[in-house]
């Protein structure tokens, strides 16, 4: 069971109490270890990215949308259901991705009741590392 909130917790901005690390070919990538709270998550990742499709302009498809429109739509909606709860969290960080989408399915009254429309623009808004510059030997 495949996180589908792999690039926060990738990109260390993230955790989750049941995320495990797994090395495989293609790199590191996270499983769920909770298969009702992997259905929840996934649940919650597939609203985030119906909703954000139409503001990046892509189609759910895999092999056109690019990477980086993934990454916005992962970190910019979890640091999005952050800021409607609230929570402002360290400087653009998620303690736990279980817990914030437990407390935000009570705080709205069942996953499916979250407003993903607000999110929108945290998404779109959000700002990915700029790579370093490679050094040339």
């Amino acid at each position: 069971m495949k996180c589908p909130f792999c690039a926060p917790l990738t990109k260390n901005m993230a955790r989750c109490r049941h995320a495990q690390e797994v090395v495989r070919r293609g790199g590191s990538e996270f499983d769920c270890l909770s298969p009702n709270d992997h259905q929840r998550c996934s649940w919650v990742h597939g609203a985030l990215k119906s909703h954000a499709l139409s503001a990046f302009e892509v189609a759910d498809d895999l092999n056109t949308m690019p990477h980086s429109v993934q990454v916005k739509i992962q970190s910019g909606g979890l640091l999005g259901l952050q800021r409607l709860l609230g929570e402002d969290g360290l400087a653009g960080s998620i303690e736990d991705i279980h817990t914030l989408i437990e407390r935000a399915a009570a705080h709205f009254g069942g996953v499916e009741q979250i407003p993903y429309s607000r999110l929108e623009a945290d998404m779109v808004g959000f700002r990915l590392e700029r790579r370093t510059a490679r050094r040339r030997v």
